[in-house]
């Protein structure tokens, strides 16, 4: 349980990084079809090395193999849609809105799969994505097209964790999964960015950089959810994931010299509570 929280804290901690340089690199004329082509090219590289350099199989059954070209179609969709939102609403609010994705995955596991879910945990959920509200500068939210999609990146996120616990995805080995996920996805987007001339773009150091840091992360991140899945379930996994918007914040804070509010401290607490009460231990019943 312990490693599981804290594999998915690390692995919402990469993801939080993400936006900072993916702001970087789309202000280098980048467009979000290149940025994930280069991210998924990353890590399809890394984790095909990792399995040749431990000389694991490959083979995998045609039902797993349909599974993972599901996930991959909603990792791809939840890259595209909230990379695309940063093009029309601040990456903090964005971040923010996607950040409804644990609702969306406790009720497609309560609707759709039947699970259970104590009190705690509900009322675990209901106070963490009100913290995340406070994160939400209402003001700045005047374009409500970058509004949906960064909702809808969230649903289709869900959908993601959703089916990688469900399908027994996250019990696989991650790096044969991120492999085959990474080579469908790939496929997909360099089409894309050939009919789009997408990689028509000027190479510097900064933009190269930046890019390398982006496959880093997407290493750490997609990697260790996939692990943590297995370990904690995807429920559990969603809310730890809400360090992301955390390291978000505070990079910008440390980093971009952003202005940290008192709504956002507060949200930081409802989040921390949220969590709070999914890591405190239950207490045995005692008889006699």
């Amino acid at each position: 349980m312990r490693q599981g929280i804290l594999l998915s804290i690390i692995s919402a901690v990469s993801f939080g990084l993400v936006p900072l340089f993916t702001k970087v690199v789309l202000d280098l004329n980048f467009d979000v079809y290149a940025i994930g082509f280069f991210r998924f090219l990353g890590l399809g590289i890394f984790s095909y090395c990792m399995l040749r350099l431990k000389k694991q199989s490959l083979k995998m059954d045609g039902r797993q193999l349909f599974s993972i070209g599901i996930d991959s179609f909603f990792q791809v969709i939840t890259l595209l849609l909230l990379s695309t939102s940063y093009l029309y609403i601040p990456t903090g609010n964005a971040t923010s809105l996607h950040f409804m994705y644990p609702i969306f995955v406790f009720l497609i596991l309560f609707l759709y799969y039947k699970n259970r879910f104590s009190r705690t945990q509900w009322f675990a959920l209901v106070i963490s994505i009100v913290g995340i509200l406070f994160f939400i500068e209402f003001k700045d939210l005047n374009n409500g097209y970058g509004m949906a999609l960064a909702v809808i990146s969230g649903f289709t996120y869900a959908c993601y964790m959703v089916v990688l616990d469900k399908q027994g995805l996250a019990a696989l080995n991650p790096f044969v999964v991120a492999f085959y996920a990474c080579l469908m996805e790939v496929v997909v987007l360099f089409c894309i960015c050939l009919l789009k001339g997408s990689f028509n773009v000027i190479w510097n150091w900064q933009a190269a950089g930046s890019l390398f840091l982006l496959v880093g992360l997407s290493i750490s991140g997609v990697l260790l959810l996939q692990v943590s899945t297995r370990l904690i379930g995807s429920a559990t996994a969603s809310l730890f994931c809400l360090f992301e918007p955390l390291t978000s914040l505070f990079c910008g804070w440390l980093i971009l010299k952003d202005t940290m509010q008192f709504s956002n401290i507060i949200g930081c607490l409802l989040i921390f509570t949220g969590i709070f009460l999914i890591m405190k231990p239950k207490r045995r019943k005692v008889y006699g």
